[in-house]
């Protein structure tokens, strides 16, 4: 693993973001993912894209 990611998964501001944000996020998911009280199996893919979504925020993205 590269030191950038080392440092990323070690810096105490960022896990506590990331510790604040994510649940408030996967709440959202679940609403929007939930069809007559029930929760959908797309639930799931929401929570991917959440991440991924983080990720890039912090990592950046590599344009081509």
């Amino acid at each position: 693993m590269s030191n950038y990611l080392k440092q990323l998964f070690s810096d105490g501001k960022i896990i506590q973001k990331v510790k604040e944000r994510m649940p408030e996020l996967f709440q959202l998911a679940e609403e929007d993912s939930s069809r007559a009280g029930k929760l959908g199996m797309e639930v799931g893919s929401v929570r991917e894209r959440i991440i991924i979504a983080l990720l890039i925020y912090k990592l950046g993205k590599k344009r081509s």
